[in-house]
Formats: C-alpha cells, sequence, structure tokens
C-alpha cells in the first residue's frame, strides 16, 4: 500500500499527539516507539527524522503545553496591571489540562528526575522570563519591589510547589485553604507586595 504523504509539520504533530496518548494510557515507560508509529501509521525512521529519542518527544509534549499556556495567557492579560497578571498567571496553573494525565504516569512510573527535568525547562524557558517582565512592571506601577528576580524566583516556585502537592494529594479543603492563605501571605512578603492585595482564588480539583 501507497503511503500518503503529508507535510512534516503535519506528521510531527501527529507524532506528538500519538505520544500523548499512549504517555498518558499507558505510562512512559511501558510505551516504545514502535507503538507510537503502529498508532501513527508511519515508519519508524520518520519517527527519528523528528525525534532522536523518546525523551525527545515527551520533551516537546511538555514544550508544546508551555507554549500554549503561555500564549493563553498573554492574549488575555495584555490590559492587566502586574497584580492582576500575578493572579491570573498562578491560577491558570491549576485549572484542569491534558498534561495532568501525562504528569500522573510519570509520578506513577516514580519518574521524578524526568519531571524535574521537564519542569525546569519550561521554567527557565517560558515561564520564569514572563514571571520577570510582571515583576518588572510591578515595579514600574509601585506594586511589587523585587531587585534579585532570580534569587526571588526560586522562592516564588517552591512556595507553590507546597500548593501543587497538596492539590495533586487532595488534602482537605481546610487543609488547602490554610496552605493558600500561607503561600499568599508568604508571596507577597517576597515581592514586597502590601499585605492582603494578592487575594489568589485557587480551587480544589
Amino acid at each position: 500500500m501507497t503511503r500518503i504523504r503529508k507535510d512534516p509539520e503535519v506528521r510531527r504533530t501527529e507524532l506528538i499527539d500519538a505520544a500523548l496518548e499512549l504517555f498518558s494510557s499507558k505510562g512512559y515507560e511501558k510505551t516504545m516507539i514502535i507503538d507510537i508509529v503502529k498508532k501513527t501509521g508511519v515508519a519508524k525512521g520518520t519517527f527519528f527524522y523528528h525525534f532522536p529519542t523518546k525523551e525527545a518527544i515527551l520533551e516537546e509534549i511538555c514544550a508544546r503545553w508551555a507554549s500554549e499556556l503561555a500564549t493563553s495567557f498573554l492574549v488575555k492579560s495584555r490590559q492587566l496591571s502586574a497584580l492582576d497578571k500575578l493572579r491570573f498567571f498562578i491560577e491558570q496553573f491549576f485549572l484542569p489540562s491534558y498534561i495532568d494525565t501525562l504528569y500522573d504516569s510519570l509520578v506513577a512510573g516514580n519518574q521524578f528526575n524526568l519531571l524535574y527535568k521537564l519542569w525546569q525547562q519550561q521554567l527557565e524557558t517560558v515561564f520564569n522570563p514572563m514571571l520577570a517582565d510582571i515583576i518588572r512592571q510591578g515595579k514600574q506601577e509601585g506594586t511589587m519591589n523585587v531587585d534579585l528576580i532570580n534569587e526571588t524566583l526560586a522562592f516564588f516556585w517552591s512556595t507553590l510547589d507546597c500548593l501543587f502537592e497538596a492539590a495533586y494529594n487532595k488534602e482537605p479543603s481546610a487543609v488547602f485553604t490554610n496552605k493558600l492563605q500561607l503561600a499568599q501571605s508568604i508571596l507577597e512578603r517576597i515581592l514586597r507586595i502590601e499585605d492582603g492585595a494578592l487575594e489568589l482564588t485557587i480551587a480544589q480539583h
């Protein structure tokens, strides 16, 4: 049977979509490259034309998610103040996303080092530059006062990690609410925001 020739970017997208579905359903460890090419209906060489390894396509999935989230944020927050941007930036990370199932499969497979690597890649290339811009805007508007931005961002994410963990483990709502209030207070302190001005609203899912 003659293979249907498609635009390389279309093939690349099909491979990414297939990998995401298989990683989420079978798990990253149990999914082989041959599974991805079979699901997509392409030759193995087509996979390696686009991605040198299975980990490379996983990185691409995470990069696509981060890019989509960043694009949506930039469009929706263009006219907002720095405080409103920061609030929106934080809250969107707690909204349900297709990346959640992939995250679950990596946790189930004890792929913690890989998870950390993937997260750090997106922090460095996508999210930290956006946060730095928000902080600079806040300084111009007089609502934030941060000089050591890179150092402060390390504490910013450490604080959010506590909330991510509470949400992921589905801790009791009262406990989550207490942690949310503490996180808000810590973020206001390290970003030198007026007490009570951040007003985060995050629902557990």
